[in-house]
């Protein structure tokens, strides 16, 4: 021991509690993820300062957001208004192609690769969790949504179609009306499934496993696009058109309609001579009847029109569902784990009481989270201006939880950016080797970078959701902005503070300290 050094720390276990240990580790290890964490990067940083100084930093930045936007921010027109720069028409209609191409052969490539290749081969699970899952909100927040052109549900169906119109057939969809009553409900449960399936379901990563949830997943949309039409569906059901389609949002690329006809009979009664990512327009759309532009980042999220339930359901687990992978690598999940473990443990077994353990806690914080929304949104419609008609709850709900979509990129940011560049560094190698089950070192990537980066994204996007909470509550309570806008603003310096401890927690260590070794005799 050199000078300096702390000594080994020594945990002494009984016999029993040694087996019962193992028992646990073992059942862990049956669920856990294979091709990488989170963070993908090994090491932690010593922070210059206690972590406690950040937190206290990145909420009061949030809160003094605030209170800039409350100066600076004037009430905006019944249409937004911005700068934008129309992109290259022909370089957009090559780019539609190529995009076209890429995700057929992304998908369905990933499901053969799981039915053909080893079992142990990761490269399924890297296509998917990595390139798919994670990958692509961090491309549409960072550029733009590429799910349009890439979706490989629109290449089929589309084929599909032309098809049935060589055969004879007017129309290939049934016929049948989508509940309107059902709203994005039904992409909010198949996001719930997908949450699950990433954080809790076991062999989640296995090559078989992906190739049938992809398989599965494919059969249930091309039917739903049958039964309902392509437009219905897509609109209110398709899991990735949806989860991306709020994503693209915040990306600095848009795409506006530049032929009228394509909002006709819009339900979100959009504006045809100012139709920007309109959903329901996006799926209407026929090639070349939408415009790529560049617009300031968050600007699109302006444009947001009808909104409701199910759209602040499905945005709230978006976000739980990050925060509670992140939760996973911290040691309050750790004891939740345990004290519901003992519980459960005689009853169920080991491997059962941790999907039990697990469900339960991860349906738990999005419900938490939900509550914590729903009452800062009942709280600003408490607020509103008593010279109109108050809207109804839900659509005030769904109108605020579209400004929490600048937070849930940041997070994403943060959380996953590492891993997204160790999958695309990965890729190669498996290409050569689909056995090679070692992902590269990230050393090369300083870790203090990491912890600013991802301190950066955290506050930035805590910000811009302020702002546009601000902007909304000046539309809708424009004689008391301020006291409507509280309620939200204190949940976002709230979640600020906990989103950046949770990040901090893998990564990070308090000044003067160091790991300490753990020794099982």
């Amino acid at each position: 021991m050199g000078p300096g050094e702390l000594p080994p720390r020594e945990l002494a276990l009984s016999p029993r509690r040694l087996a019962a240990a193992l028992l646990i580790a073992g059942a862990l290890a049956a669920v856990a993820p294979v091709p990488a964490v989170a963070h993908a990067i090994g090491g932690v940083f010593t922070l210059p300062v206690p972590l406690g100084l950040y937190l206290v930093a990145a909420g009061a930045t949030v809160a003094a957001s605030f209170i800039v936007a409350v100066l600076v921010v004037r009430p905006a027109g019944r249409v937004p208004s911005y700068p934008t720069r129309p992109l290259n028409a022909a370089a957009a209609g090559r780019s539609l192609v190529a995009l076209q191409v890429v995700g057929l052969a992304w998908w369905f490539g990933t499901i053969l690769l799981g039915l053909i290749v080893d079992p142990i081969s990761p490269i399924p699970a890297v296509l998917f969790w990595i390139g798919i899952w994670v990958g692509l909100p961090i491309v549409c927040v960072l550029i733009g949504n590429p799910w349009p052109a890439l979706s490989p549900f629109r290449s089929v169906f589309s084929g599909l179609e032309r098809g049935a119109r060589l055969v004879g057939f007017d129309r290939l969809d049934a016929g049948l009306s989508y509940p309107e009553w059902l709203g994005r409900w039904t992409a909010a449960a198949l996001l719930v499934a997908g949450v699950w399936a990433e954080l809790v379901l076991p062999d989640r990563t296995s090559p078989t496993t992906i190739a049938v949830l992809l398989s599965g997943y494919t059969i249930v949309t091309l039917l739903g696009m049958i039964l309902f039409g392509r437009v219905a569906w897509l609109r209110n059901a398709e899991l990735f058109e949806v989860y991306l389609g709020w994503f693209g949002r915040v990306g600095p690329i848009g795409r506006r309609v530049v032929e009228r006809r394509t909002c006709e009979g819009c339900s979100e009664e959009c504006d045809p001579a100012h139709c920007v990512d309109c959903p329901e327009c996006a799926v209407a759309a026929e090639p070349g009847a939408r415009r790529p532009e560049l617009r300031p980042w968050f600007a699109g999220l302006a444009e947001v029109g009808r909104s409701g339930w199910s759209d602040a359901a499905f945005i709230v687990l978006v976000l739980s569902g990050v925060t509670f992978d992140g939760l996973q690598e911290t040691a309050p999940f750790g004891l939740a784990m345990n004290s519901l473990f003992g519980v459960l443990l005689p009853v169920i077994g080991p491997l059962n009481t941790i999907l039990v353990v697990q469900t339960l806690l991860l349906v738990g914080l999005w419900l938490g989270f939900l509550t914590a929304f729903v009452l800062a949104s009942w709280l600003t419609l408490r607020v509103h201006d008593a010279g109109q008609a108050p809207p109804p709850l839900g659509s005030v709900v769904g109108a605020y939880a579209s400004t929490l979509l600048p937070i849930a990129g940041g997070y994403f940011i943060a959380h996953y950016l590492t891993l997204l560049i160790q999958g695309v560094a990965w890729i190669p190698t498996l290409i050569a080797d689909p056995l090679d089950t070692v992902a590269p070192p990230l050393g090369w990537i300083p870790i203090s970078a990491v912890w600013y980066l991802s301190v950066g994204a955290i506050v930035v996007g805590h910000v811009a959701a302020v702002v546009l909470a601000h902007r909304r509550a000046l539309r809708d309570s424009a004689s008391r902005p301020i006291l409507a806008g509280l309620p939200l603003v204190l949940l976002m310096v709230g979640y600020t503070v906990l989103s950046l401890w949770i990040i901090a927690q893998p990564i990070t260590l308090e000044p003067g300290t160091r790991p300490v070794t753990m020794l099982i005799r």
